[in-house]
């Protein structure tokens, strides 16, 4: 089942309705006209939106010099080839493009979705004490490690408040810091030479 939220709606209704998309279908309503003008109260109606949306649009348009005021409730275009004015091929595929990014932004809400589910049940899974009992691993799982295999190995049995410090040093010098206020760390010397 597919959750839609309701600012995924309201986006998509104020997209539709956005002043560049309302300028576009007005310019192609200006253009289907025979004398290139247009009567606000048949524009408004047929782009389903308040005279006000319009009159945005009109005051933009007479503003680049565009449209000029034919009569009271009435504009025509004065800005040359008004195909000039109206999407091209590439405003589509910026639109495509567009989608795509909503396509890909709605898959990442969906992943991110599903991480912090996989965090929540590995928080559930970490903090139980059955699970806990079982946390640890063998003299032969250690060995069983490629890279640990003829290595100096020590392993630690520490509270979860522990700090681990590895201080800087030169090199072949190494220093090992810990410490616990809640209970008692365990350092164990495993083996630094493999099973025969």
């Amino acid at each position: 089942m597919t959750k839609i939220c309701t600012s995924d709606r309201l986006s998509s209704n104020r997209s539709e309705n956005s002043l560049l998309n309302l300028t576009k279908k007005f310019l192609k309503l200006l253009r289907s006209s025979k004398d290139k003008s247009i009567d606000i109260n048949m524009a408004a109606a047929h782009l389903n939106v308040q005279k006000r949306r319009v009159y945005d649009i009109i005051n933009v348009l007479e503003g680049l010099g565009l449209l000029g005021k034919w009569s009271v409730n009435c504009s025509k275009w004065i800005g040359g080839d008004i195909d000039n004015h109206i999407a091209s091929d590439s405003d589509n595929k910026e639109n495509i493009n567009s989608e795509e990014e909503k396509n890909i932004s709605k898959e990442e809400r969906t992943l991110d979705c599903q991480i912090e589910e996989l965090n929540r049940e590995i928080n559930i899974l970490s903090q139980s004490e059955k699970n806990l009992e079982n946390a640890y691993v063998t003299f032969s799982d250690l060995q069983s490690i490629p890279s640990l295999r003829n290595k100096l190995i020590f392993s630690i049995k520490a509270p979860s408040d522990t700090v681990l410090e590895v201080p800087k040093y030169e090199k072949g010098s190494y220093k090992l810091n810990l410490s616990a206020e809640s209970g008692n760390i365990m350092v164990y010397y495993v083996s630094d030479e493999q099973l025969n």
